[in-house]
């Protein structure tokens, strides 16, 4: 069974990538809400004032004792992407299994250093590249603990061909 090489890499970007105006958009709705704290809280989050991106949101809650992610929400634009609803899984539950890994150290990044993060993830398989940007934000309740990542995907991508390679990742291969 022939299965195509994956390459997967990202490149950390600058928080306010002018490539990017929808997710500095969303960055400085994320930076008026937190006030003097390094991070505002999910309840500081309206949902209506994101309608915008709403559909390219994810919400992960920090598991604790061991560190782990667990999907609250995925945006509809983040699971017809994906061709599944995300919610209740991991970012290790993601194929390919290389994806999922990269996810969650991106994760785990965000919530050791307190701070929001901008990568571009780029995915190779057969000679064919992929990319999308997507904004990590940190969430907390208590103002000292990272308890919930927000993920917002930036419009600027081409969501068929980033589907077309997520059904290839989960279709079986002749």
């Amino acid at each position: 069974m022939y299965q195509p090489e994956l390459s997967l890499s990202c490149l950390e970007l600058e928080l306010r990538d002018p490539n990017y105006p929808d997710l500095i958009d969303a960055l400085d709705y994320w930076d008026g809400k937190h006030g003097q704290r390094f991070a505002p809280s999910r309840a500081d989050i309206e949902p209506l004032d994101l309608i915008g991106v709403l559909p390219r949101i994810m919400l992960a809650d920090v598991l604790s004792d061991p560190l782990g992610f667990r999907y609250r929400l995925s945006g509809t634009g983040i699971s017809d992407i994906h061709g599944e609803e995300l919610t209740g899984l991991a970012p290790l539950d993601l194929k390919p299994v290389e994806y999922g890994r990269l996810i969650d150290r991106h994760y785990r990044q965000c919530v050791s250093e307190r701070r929001p993060l901008l990568h571009l993830i780029i995915l190779d398989l057969a000679h064919r590249s992929r990319a999308y940007a997507r904004l990590l934000l940190p969430l907390s309740n208590d103002g000292e603990q990272v308890n919930m990542l927000m993920a917002v995907d930036s419009a600027n991508q081409d969501g068929r061909e980033l589907r077309e390679f997520f059904d290839a990742q989960t279709r079986p291969q002749p």
